[in-house]
Protein backbone atom coordinates (compact mmCIF):
# COMPACT_ATOMS: atom_id res chain seq x y z
CA UNK A 1 0.00 0.00 0.00
CA UNK A 2 1.01 3.57 -0.73
CA UNK A 3 -0.20 6.55 1.33
CA UNK A 4 -0.30 9.83 0.08
CA UNK A 5 -0.46 12.50 2.28
CA UNK A 6 -1.96 15.69 0.41
CA UNK A 7 -2.35 19.07 2.25
CA UNK A 8 -5.40 21.22 1.59
CA UNK A 9 -4.06 24.13 -0.86
CA UNK A 10 -4.37 27.28 0.08
CA UNK A 11 -6.23 29.45 -1.54
CA UNK A 12 -5.29 33.25 -1.37
CA UNK A 13 -9.09 35.35 -1.42
CA UNK A 14 -9.86 38.82 -2.32
CA UNK A 15 -11.43 40.25 -0.16
CA UNK A 16 -13.46 43.73 -0.60
CA UNK A 17 -14.93 45.07 2.99
CA UNK A 18 -17.17 47.84 2.38
CA UNK A 19 -17.54 50.13 5.35
CA UNK A 20 -20.78 52.45 6.35
CA UNK A 21 -19.36 53.82 9.22
CA UNK A 22 -19.49 57.72 9.13
CA UNK A 23 -17.38 57.67 11.85
CA UNK A 24 -13.34 56.86 11.69
CA UNK A 25 -13.91 55.34 15.24
CA UNK A 26 -17.50 53.55 15.22
CA UNK A 27 -18.17 50.51 16.29
CA UNK A 28 -18.92 48.52 12.91
CA UNK A 29 -15.46 50.40 11.27
CA UNK A 30 -13.60 48.87 14.69
CA UNK A 31 -15.26 45.43 13.31
CA UNK A 32 -13.72 46.03 9.88
CA UNK A 33 -10.22 46.49 11.51
CA UNK A 34 -10.43 43.86 13.61
CA UNK A 35 -11.59 41.48 10.53
CA UNK A 36 -8.92 43.01 7.96
CA UNK A 37 -6.45 42.55 10.51
CA UNK A 38 -7.33 39.27 11.07
CA UNK A 39 -7.86 38.19 7.20
CA UNK A 40 -4.22 39.93 6.11
CA UNK A 41 -2.50 37.71 8.68
CA UNK A 42 -4.09 34.41 6.85
CA UNK A 43 -2.56 35.58 3.68
CA UNK A 44 -5.39 37.16 1.79
CA UNK A 45 -5.50 40.26 -0.52
CA UNK A 46 -8.12 42.81 1.78
CA UNK A 47 -9.09 46.00 0.39
CA UNK A 48 -11.05 47.96 3.25
CA UNK A 49 -13.19 50.94 1.59
CA UNK A 50 -14.47 53.44 4.20
CA UNK A 51 -17.39 54.90 2.04
CA UNK A 52 -17.46 58.41 4.16
CA UNK A 53 -13.99 58.93 3.04
CA UNK A 54 -14.90 58.53 -0.68
CA UNK A 55 -16.43 60.84 -3.00
CA UNK A 56 -20.25 59.41 -4.01
CA UNK A 57 -23.07 61.09 -5.16
CA UNK A 58 -26.80 59.85 -4.63
CA UNK A 59 -27.93 57.62 -7.91
CA UNK A 60 -30.20 59.86 -9.79
CA UNK A 61 -32.11 57.02 -11.12
CA UNK A 62 -31.79 58.56 -15.08
CA UNK A 63 -31.02 55.06 -16.52
CA UNK A 64 -28.69 56.15 -18.66
CA UNK A 65 -25.83 53.51 -17.11
CA UNK A 66 -28.82 50.73 -18.84
CA UNK A 67 -28.69 52.02 -21.87
CA UNK A 68 -24.72 52.52 -22.21
CA UNK A 69 -23.37 49.21 -21.42
CA UNK A 70 -23.16 49.98 -17.41
CA UNK A 71 -21.50 53.02 -17.03
CA UNK A 72 -22.57 55.30 -14.77
CA UNK A 73 -22.28 59.31 -15.75
CA UNK A 74 -21.66 60.35 -12.79
CA UNK A 75 -18.13 60.79 -12.30
CA UNK A 76 -16.95 59.96 -8.74
CA UNK A 77 -15.01 57.35 -6.06
CA UNK A 78 -18.26 54.60 -7.12
CA UNK A 79 -16.33 53.73 -10.71
CA UNK A 80 -12.79 52.11 -8.68
CA UNK A 81 -15.33 50.77 -6.56
CA UNK A 82 -17.60 48.89 -8.51
CA UNK A 83 -14.23 47.84 -10.09
CA UNK A 84 -13.07 46.33 -6.82
CA UNK A 85 -16.40 44.52 -5.45
CA UNK A 86 -16.56 42.49 -9.19
CA UNK A 87 -12.77 41.06 -8.32
CA UNK A 88 -13.55 40.61 -5.00
CA UNK A 89 -14.30 36.57 -3.96
CA UNK A 90 -15.56 37.66 -0.64
CA UNK A 91 -17.90 40.74 0.02
CA UNK A 92 -18.04 42.46 4.21
CA UNK A 93 -20.93 45.03 4.12
CA UNK A 94 -20.75 46.33 7.46
CA UNK A 95 -22.89 49.47 8.55
CA UNK A 96 -24.37 50.84 11.99
CA UNK A 97 -28.22 50.79 12.30
CA UNK A 98 -29.81 54.40 12.69
CA UNK A 99 -33.23 54.70 12.20
CA UNK A 100 -34.01 51.26 12.10
CA UNK A 101 -32.21 50.81 9.02
CA UNK A 102 -28.75 50.69 7.32
CA UNK A 103 -26.86 53.85 7.89
CA UNK A 104 -27.05 56.52 4.54
CA UNK A 105 -23.58 55.99 2.83
CA UNK A 106 -24.33 51.85 2.73
CA UNK A 107 -27.90 52.67 1.05
CA UNK A 108 -26.02 54.84 -1.26
CA UNK A 109 -23.45 52.24 -2.21
CA UNK A 110 -26.19 49.51 -2.70
CA UNK A 111 -28.50 52.01 -4.63
CA UNK A 112 -24.64 52.99 -7.21
CA UNK A 113 -24.44 49.34 -7.62
CA UNK A 114 -27.07 49.57 -10.20
CA UNK A 115 -24.89 49.81 -13.18
CA UNK A 116 -23.65 46.26 -12.55
CA UNK A 117 -26.28 44.98 -10.90
CA UNK A 118 -27.14 42.08 -13.69
CA UNK A 119 -23.20 41.06 -13.10
CA UNK A 120 -22.84 41.53 -9.50
CA UNK A 121 -21.10 37.92 -9.39
CA UNK A 122 -20.50 35.09 -7.46
CA UNK A 123 -19.03 35.67 -3.57
CA UNK A 124 -19.36 34.65 -0.29
CA UNK A 125 -20.89 37.42 2.10
CA UNK A 126 -19.98 38.71 5.74
CA UNK A 127 -22.20 41.15 7.76
CA UNK A 128 -20.84 43.37 10.62
CA UNK A 129 -23.44 45.10 12.24
CA UNK A 130 -23.54 47.80 15.10
CA UNK A 131 -26.54 49.19 16.71
CA UNK A 132 -26.95 51.27 20.21
CA UNK A 133 -29.99 48.73 20.93
CA UNK A 134 -30.70 45.20 20.94
CA UNK A 135 -30.56 42.24 18.20
CA UNK A 136 -34.10 42.67 17.44
CA UNK A 137 -32.95 46.10 15.82
CA UNK A 138 -30.40 45.31 13.44
CA UNK A 139 -32.75 41.93 12.50
CA UNK A 140 -35.45 45.00 10.88
CA UNK A 141 -32.75 46.63 9.67
CA UNK A 142 -31.48 43.96 7.52
CA UNK A 143 -33.74 44.20 4.50
CA UNK A 144 -31.37 46.67 1.91
CA UNK A 145 -28.35 44.33 2.95
CA UNK A 146 -30.26 40.87 2.04
CA UNK A 147 -32.57 42.33 -0.88
CA UNK A 148 -28.67 43.67 -2.03
CA UNK A 149 -26.87 40.20 -1.30
CA UNK A 150 -29.72 38.88 -3.12
CA UNK A 151 -28.80 39.94 -6.31
CA UNK A 152 -25.66 38.13 -6.74
CA UNK A 153 -25.37 35.36 -9.28
CA UNK A 154 -24.71 33.33 -6.26
CA UNK A 155 -23.55 33.56 -2.82
CA UNK A 156 -23.32 32.46 0.55
CA UNK A 157 -24.04 34.19 3.99
CA UNK A 158 -20.69 32.83 5.64
CA UNK A 159 -21.07 34.82 8.53
CA UNK A 160 -22.88 37.60 10.52
CA UNK A 161 -21.43 39.34 13.65
CA UNK A 162 -23.87 42.06 15.43
CA UNK A 163 -22.41 44.20 17.76
CA UNK A 164 -25.23 45.68 20.01
CA UNK A 165 -25.70 47.84 22.43
CA UNK A 166 -22.96 49.73 21.43
CA UNK A 167 -24.03 53.61 20.99
CA UNK A 168 -21.11 55.26 21.27
CA UNK A 169 -17.95 55.45 19.36
CA UNK A 170 -15.46 52.89 20.44
CA UNK A 171 -17.94 51.03 23.03
CA UNK A 172 -16.69 47.20 21.69
CA UNK A 173 -13.12 48.33 22.18
CA UNK A 174 -12.01 45.70 24.73
CA UNK A 175 -14.91 43.49 24.28
CA UNK A 176 -14.67 39.60 22.95
CA UNK A 177 -16.97 41.08 19.44
CA UNK A 178 -13.70 42.55 18.60
CA UNK A 179 -11.81 39.00 18.73
CA UNK A 180 -14.71 37.58 17.15
CA UNK A 181 -14.12 39.35 14.46
CA UNK A 182 -10.61 39.32 14.20
CA UNK A 183 -11.00 35.27 13.47
CA UNK A 184 -14.12 35.67 11.09
CA UNK A 185 -11.59 37.46 8.93
CA UNK A 186 -8.66 35.06 9.84
CA UNK A 187 -10.81 32.14 8.91
CA UNK A 188 -12.38 33.49 5.74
Amino acid sequence: YIIIHVEKAYIMKNILIISGSPRKKGNSQLLCESFCKGALEAKHCVNLIRLADKNIHFCRACDACMKNGGTCILKDDMQYILEQFQQADVIVLATPVYFYGICAQMKTFIDRTYPIWRTLGENAVYHLVSAGLDKKIIERSLGDLDGFVEHLEAYTIKGRLYATDAMEAGKILGTPIIDEAYQMGKNV
